[in-house]
C-alpha cells in the first residue's frame, strides 16, 4: 500500500492529539510507516533492473536516516512516560510513603522469619536423607561382598 504524502497531511491536521505522549507516539509510528514503506515497497518499485532496493547504498542510507527520526520518536516517548512515573511518584503523600513502608518492614521481617524457619526444616530434611544415603551404602556395599563371594564359589577356575 502506497501513502501520498497529501494524505498523511490531510488526515494529521483532521486529528489533533488530545496529549504530548500521544502526540510523540502518532509521530512515531509516522517514522515508522516511513521505514516501512522502504522496506517493503509498492509493487511497481522497484524497477526491473534490480532486485532487491534494500542492497543499494542510497536506498540503506535512507533508511537509516528514516529509523533514526523512528528512534527519535521513541526516545520522545519513553522521555514522557519517565515524566509522567516520576511526576505520579512525587504526587504520591509522604503519610502513606512512611506507612507503607512500614508495613513492608513487617511483612519483610515476616517473611525473613518464615524463609529462616523453612531452612532450618530443610536443613534438618537433608540431614536424614544424607543419613538414609550412608545407610542404603552400607547395605549395597553389604550385597556387593556377597556377590563377590558367590561369584568367587561359583567360578569354575577355583578348583
Amino acid at each position: 500500500m502506497k501513502v501520498e504524502e497529501g494524505q498523511e497531511d490531510t488526515s494529521a491536521g483532521a486529528t489533533a492529539p488530545a496529549s504530548a505522549g500521544e502526540a510523540a507516539l502518532s509521530e512515531m509510528n509516522a517514522a515508522f510507516a516511513s521505514c516501512l514503506s522502504l522496506v517493503c515497497p509498492p509493487i511497481q518499485y522497484p524497477p526491473h533492473c534490480r532486485f532487491n532496493p534494500v542492497r543499494d547504498a542510497a536506498d540503506t542510507a535512507e533508511i537509516e536516516t528514516r529509523l533514526e527520526e523512528f528512534f527519535l520518536h521513541a526516545k520522545q516517548l519513553e522521555q514522557l512516560f519517565l515524566n509522567d512515573t516520576a511526576d505520579g511518584l512525587a504526587a504520591m503523600s509522604l503519610e502513606t510513603a512512611d506507612a507503607d513502608a512500614e508495613a513492608a518492614a513487617a511483612a519483610g521481617r515476616q517473611q525473613q522469619s518464615e524463609l529462616g524457619l523453612e531452612i532450618l526444616n530443610l536443613e534438618a530434611e537433608l540431614a536424614e536423607k544424607n543419613d538414609l544415603i550412608d545407610k542404603y551404602t552400607d547395605v549395597v556395599r553389604g550385597w556387593e561382598g556377597k556377590f563377590k563371594r558367590l561369584d568367587h564359589r561359583m567360578s569354575p577356575d577355583r578348583d
